[in-house]
């Protein structure tokens, strides 16, 4: 038995705001590099953390990433970078949690924790990490140590995916087995070939 640890945003639920906001920033920087700016983004961090209400993040994201609308537009944008659950996540989940102990862990605000929690994917874990709950916030080492803290588990117990190279660079900083994948059908061929999920 493992704990197999799960990020939601392109792992178990469709994002579709990464096209749109690449085109938004004007163009000429590539899906890794724009999850990398995001990631380090001061404004990002403070609201994903809990630390600074949608207004005042919308209006320095704006300004943070020279975007071409105002606030309100952004906001309506984001909310929007949700689709719903892939096809077979609940599925995944439960027969993941018949055989591992399973958590999902998540940089996610305010604005889309409501959203998200209306999946039902949140039932089929053990615990669901929400770094603006956490006050901590992947890729960074405190947010993976909490995260194991909190589930009474080492590192060397742990297996972790997650779409995004940047989390998984933290998370095997953290010495967590991690592993890039996107969407259920490649997390679940991934969990094959390193012997989670029969064949």
């Amino acid at each position: 038995m493992r704990l197999v640890l799960l990020d939601m945003g392109g792992v178990l639920v469709e994002l579709v705001g990464e096209r749109p906001f690449l085109t938004m920033m004007g163009g000429g920087v590539g899906a890794d590099e724009m999850w990398r700016r995001w990631l380090h983004s001061p404004s990002v961090r403070a609201h994903e953390t809990g630390r600074m209400d949608t207004a005042a993040f919308a209006e320095e994201a704006v300004r943070e990433f020279g975007l071409p609308v105002g606030p309100d537009e952004f906001l309506e944008h984001f909310r929007s970078w949700l689709a719903g659950p892939f096809a077979g996540a609940h599925e995944l989940l439960d027969e993941l949690a018949a055989r591992h102990r399973t958590a999902i862990l998540t940089n996610i605000s305010a604005v889309h924790w409501p959203i998200a929690e209306s999946y039902g994917l949140f039932d089929k874990v053990e615990r669901v990490f929400a770094s603006y709950r956490m006050g901590a916030i992947k890729p960074d080492r405190d947010y993976f140590e909490m995260a194991l803290a909190e589930l009474g588990a080492t590192p060397a117990e742990a297996v972790f995916f997650d779409d995004n190279v940047v989390n998984v660079e933290g998370a095997r900083a953290c010495g967590i087995e991690a592993h890039v994948v996107r969407g259920v059908d490649e997390t679940r061929s991934r969990l094959r070939e390193i012997d989670l999920l029969p064949a």
